[in-house]
């Protein structure tokens, strides 16, 4: 138990009084210091009146979805509360509430059963990101690495699981190439940094739909895909560190000769660590089956980036990717298939 959790207070709500006094005890038993309500009218009384760190309600109060009007106020009266949904539905997944839900500020949205240990770790979690956003002072980068692996967790692959690994796979291989290109130390982690959160931004599109989509997307969903990594960058933004992290993430789309988005840049307008992630990215997402295409050959990988050489990467990272790519080709292509394994995830074809 870590010591900050004595000093953790939150507002437990949940209509059905025996989960609400068992969870409870059992958040009580971690060190938070627990408040709980049985209604909506409780809960707004009590966030009118008393601040708390943190807000677990459930989605459906007396049959009605009165979870989110506590959200609303709770965002509204203690902006810096961190906030998680939960829900008693069965059925699977509901990818339209999950992001509604942290469209309107949660930190997560579970279901039950819950597992107190886990909602702990959550609480614990969100608190941490609360301090990357808020906080003015400096960070360890292990720190802003643990935070945003659980933003990335908690947003993203939360919403498409079969996204699981990407970010830390981009990371790696960031790692790897960023040492071929000599890239210095601070710039190398700021790179790991947007390396994990590069499609943060694609929780705060309108529609999701294209993440599951079967077939290609349509003009306008290609056009509306292209501002997730301005979004991103615009999410992330705020911390003194992550100046340089959300400038790459905003670059990961963008192309040597000019035809990238979000702003069209070319050459080394891009920065030298928005070129490696640019290249890593595009590897990775060949090396995924997705619902819309399925896993590319290490050879046809190879004759692709031997033919963008100049146009969409910067050639000589390019070249350089190409090396790791003849020592490390085929680890690199079984592993988006082994992290869904390990998450317990068959892929889909």
């Amino acid at each position: 138990m870590e010591a900050m959790d004595a000093e953790i207070s939150v507002l437990l709500v949940d209509d059905d009084e025996c989960l609400l006094e068992l969870l409870g005890a059992a958040l009580q038993r971690q060190g938070f210091r627990l408040t709980l309500a049985s209604t909506q009218v409780q809960a707004l009384r009590l966030l009118e009146t008393l601040a708390f760190d943190a807000v677990v309600c459930d989605v459906c109060l007396d049959g009605d979805s009165d979870g989110a009007v506590v959200l609303e106020a709770a965002r509204r009266l203690r902006p810096q509360t961190v906030v998680l949904l939960i829900t008693g539905y069965r059925q699977a997944w509901d990818v339209d509430r999950a992001v509604a839900a942290l469209k309107g500020g949660a930190l997560d949205y579970l279901r039950k059963p819950v597992d107190p240990e886990t909602l702990g770790a959550t609480i614990r979690g969100g608190l941490r990101e609360a301090r990357l956003r808020s906080s003015g002072g400096e960070l360890q980068f292990m720190e802003l690495v643990d935070i945003l692996s659980e933003m990335v967790a908690n947003s993203i692959e939360r919403v498409d699981p079969y996204t699981a690994g990407h970010g830390e796979r981009t990371r790696k291989y960031c790692r790897m190439l960023a040492e071929r290109c000599g890239l210095e130390r601070t710039a190398t982690e700021r790179l790991e940094l947007a390396a994990i959160a590069h499609d943060y931004g694609k929780i705060y599109l309108d529609d999701l739909g294209f993440l599951t989509k079967k077939g290609p997307l349509t003009a306008d969903e290609y056009r509306a895909v292209q501002e997730h990594p301005r979004l991103g960058a615009d999410k992330l933004g705020g911390h003194s560190q992550l100046e340089d992290v959300c400038q790459f993430v905003a670059e990961h789309h963008e192309k040597w000769d000019g035809t990238g988005y979000p702003r069209r840049l070319a050459g080394e307008e891009i920065s030298l660590p928005g070129r490696i992630l640019g290249v890593v990215e595009v590897f990775d997402s060949l090396a995924t089956r997705r619902s819309y295409k399925d896993v590319w050959e290490l050879p046809k990988t190879t004759e692709f980036f031997a033919a963008q050489r100049g146009k969409a990467f910067d050639p000589e990272v390019c070249d350089l990717f190409l090396e790791l790519l003849d020592e490390h080709g085929p680890e690199w292509m079984r592993a988006p298939q082994e992290d869904l394994r390990a998450a317990g995830l068959e892929c889909r074809g």
